[in-house]
């Protein structure tokens, strides 16, 4: 009956001392730094998080703001009313696992991050008008994508989609890219380099698919072209004659360094 007696004593308290812990004895400046270092090292070496309005909640909880993202220092996505959940499966493994989910523009992400560099997320219908990196590329526009994200060691593997692209604004080259109005793929990122291993656009004059690297933010990349002919104007079908492989084909090389 004594040895119960303590057994029960101890699981409430060790809940207790553990919570007790958390709320007194873990600084939140603590904290925010080594949950901003476990973003940062969670992905490519290029990529860094910072928080705003960074708090500690009750029950192993945290909230945020704002976690700004930056690509080689450059902002590349704001995640807002990000909250935190430290999920208490991973403690028999030897390790910290949190439960997160935010907004993106009126799109939703969350997912789960595990130390030391690991993370799978999902992202819901989030404006990519609030995704200020886009524009680096020297392309603006609207639309809502949705995206799997799986993260491990210095790699990402990502899917997406964006069923109602709406370029609004281009600096590239390429003929007709207004016209496209909706994207697909597969890319991946190791250190430095980003893969586009197959990228999809269908539009009102035809299909594209994009392929190559950008490594160092310099692109290395080619746009297949595959064009309903009897749909372009004169200026588009003559823009394009150089390019052409074979009847119906063409090959647009895209290269130089992000903008």
């Amino acid at each position: 009956m004594i040895k119960l007696r303590h057994i029960l004593f101890a699981a409430i308290c060790i809940p207790i001392l553990a919570l007790l812990i958390w709320l007194f004895a873990v600084p939140e400046n603590l904290l925010q730094e080594k949950l901003e270092g476990a973003i940062s090292g969670s992905g490519p070496a290029n990529v860094t998080g910072r928080m705003k309005g960074f708090r500690k909640g009750i029950f192993f909880s945290v909230y945020s703001d704002n976690l700004e993202l930056s690509v080689d220092g450059v902002p590349a996505l704001t995640i807002t009313e990000l909250k935190g959940t430290f999920d208490p499966h991973y403690i028999f493994q030897m390790k910290a696992a949190l439960s997160v989910k935010g907004k993106i523009g009126a799109g939703d992400i969350n997912g789960l991050l595990i130390s030391p560099a690991e993370a799978e997320i999902r992202v819901h219908e989030a404006e990519i008008s609030a995704i200020p990196y886009l524009s680096r590329l020297g392309i603006k526009s609207k639309g809502y994508a949705s995206a799997d994200i799986s993260i491990k060691d210095s790699g990402a593997h990502i899917t997406f989609q964006i069923p109602d692209l709406a370029i609004t604004e281009s600096s590239t080259l390429i003929p007709f890219i207004e016209t496209f109005h909706k994207t697909q793929g597969v890319l991946s990122i190791t250190g430095n380099t980003v893969s586009l291993e197959s990228v999809g656009i269908e539009g009102d004059k035809g299909y594209a698919r994009l392929k190559g690297d950008i490594t160092n933010r310099v692109m290395d990349l080619n746009l297949e072209l595959m064009p309903e002919m009897g749909k372009l104007t004169s200026l588009e079908s003559m823009l394009i004659v150089k390019y052409m492989v074979s009847p119906g084909y063409y090959v647009i090389p895209v290269k130089g360094p992000v903008m």
